[in-house]
């Protein structure tokens, strides 16, 4: 995936509503990265979802940003970014090809990984399974 995902930026906002703060601040952080790095404002991001479905011209959000470097990553992010673990984190989770078994775990380490608080094993787990199951 090489563009920007409408639909997984829906599924980050929809993070926002969390009762926990630090799950939503991370949440907040990311879309806004998400939209940062597909070249977009949030105006534009906004008047597309507003535009009634059968109104709504081709979305400049579904097409590579003009001036974005052509080996874009997974979500719209560039390759040579590093991403922090919340980052990597949401994107295992929201990810369509992560083993539900995978998800679970992924769960448990939840506050953990909002708080900074993963053991270097656990990072490099993450790392892995983003490259396995976002990149990959």
């Amino acid at each position: 995936m090489s563009t920007f995902n409408r639909n997984t930026l829906v599924k980050v906002l929809e993070i926002l509503d969390s009762s926990h703060a630090q799950e939503a601040l991370a949440a907040a952080k990311l879309a806004s990265a998400m939209v940062r790095e597909a070249g977009l404002t949030w105006d534009q991001v906004i008047d597309e979802a507003i535009l009634p479905r059968a109104a709504a011209p081709s979305s400049p959000a579904q097409e590579p940003a003009q001036g974005r470097t052509p080996g874009a990553g997974p979500f719209g992010y560039r390759r040579e970014r590093e991403l922090s673990p919340h980052e990597q984190f949401f994107m295992v989770l929201l990810s369509p090809r992560t083993p539900v078994d995978i998800k679970r775990k992924l769960r448990a380490w939840e506050g953990r990984v909002l708080d900074g608080e993963i053991t270097p094993q656990e990072s490099a787990d993450l790392q892995f399974m983003y490259q396995s199951f976002v990149v990959g």
